[in-house]
């Protein structure tokens, strides 16, 4: 590949290209990606050169790890990438709720903080589902990172300061991040972004928000202001199981929207699978106020128990559904056959 006539001739001769893509691969197309690559970075600057690289060498990686849009797993993973956002933005959104009208209960750090680090923790999953809803899937995914990233750096404070009162994110770390790695390793050019499929992940981020967000409500009615510590809290039995079931509201969601996509007629099963792979995540997501003093195991199992039992259900009715649709159009008429 020439790179004569590009404005960082050194740097992208040093960056490797041709050889991520796997052998066949190159072999067969070699040449289109050298031509497409020169193409697209002709009379550019260094940023639009790199950033057109990037593009390239991200799809050489998911062809080369079989997560492309032609291969099963890519499309399993894009067909869950919106729901995954629509669930990381609706519940980061509550989570800010709470850090809103919580924060004056906490006997750590200051609540301006809490608030400042909530807000910029949550702003990336919102924006990216504006994003996503208005159809533009490269900046929603764009956004997961820092998303991703501020949840990190949170956590790394927290730990290196108990005293700034952050702590209480870090147990849902593994959650953030495996929401956000899945969006971002799904291959973009199979999500599906249709009018329909924006409307029903949009729904499905309000469905998830409200009624979570009138839990929280309920959460911090029955708060016992008489005692601050927020480690030390505990709720009747009656409560805390509503909080452990609302924990599992998000899967539900998505499991509502596997079963409709699922009993469709004429439709792709692995985008299907996709929907039901978004729905696993929210299994790591811990009820209040356990993940304040980490996970308990009966609290895991019971949330763990509904998510799966949801998705059984859903798959179970979803094919009866596909099925006795697809045999009532294959049925003949009576009267036509006499």
């Amino acid at each position: 590949m020439t790179h004569s006539h590009l404005p960082t001739p050194g740097l992208l001769a040093r960056l490797p290209l041709d050889v991520l893509y796997p052998a066949a691969y190159r072999a067969a197309h070699g040449a289109e990606i050298t031509a497409v690559f020169a193409e697209a970075v002709e009379h550019t600057d260094r940023r639009t050169a790199l950033r057109e690289w990037s593009a390239l060498a991200a799809h050489a990686v998911r062809l080369r790890t079989k997560l492309s849009s032609r291969d099963p797993a890519g499309r399993i993973i894009a067909g869950a990438a919106p729901f995954l956002l629509a669930g990381g933005a609706a519940v980061s959104l509550v989570h800010l709720l709470l850090d809103l009208f919580l924060s004056d209960s906490w006997e750590l750090g200051s609540p301006a903080v809490r608030i400042a680090v909530g807000t910029a923790q949550t702003a990336p999953w919102v924006l990216a589902l504006l994003c996503a809803a208005l159809g533009r899937w490269a900046p929603a995914r764009a956004l997961v990172l820092p998303a991703v990233a501020a949840r990190i750096v949170g956590a790394v404070v927290a730990q290196a300061d108990p005293g700034a009162g952050l702590d209480r994110g870090t147990s849902l770390l593994v959650l953030w991040s495996v929401i956000g790695v899945l969006v971002l390793i799904a291959p973009p050019d199979a999500v599906d972004l249709t009018r329909q499929d924006r409307s029903r992940t949009t729904a499905a981020a309000l469905a998830i928000a409200l009624p979570m967000s009138g839990a929280a409500a309920l959460w911090l009615n029955a708060w016992p202001y008489d005692d601050s510590s927020y480690r030390n809290v505990s709720f009747a039995p009656s409560y805390q199981a509503l909080f452990d079931v609302a924990t599992a509201w998000p899967a539900f969601v998505i499991g509502l929207a596997y079963l409709g996509l699922l009993a469709a007629p004429g439709t792709d099963r692995l985008r299907a699978a996709g929907i039901a792979l978004a729905a696993l995540p929210w299994t790591l997501l811990v009820a209040p106020p356990q993940y304040g003093i980490g996970p308990a195991d009966v609290h895991n199992l019971y949330r763990t128990g509904i998510v799966l039992a949801v998705l059984a259900a859903a798959t179970t009715l979803g094919l009866l559904l596909r099925t006795r649709r697809h045999t009532g159009r294959t049925e003949p008429d009576p009267a036509s056959a006499a």
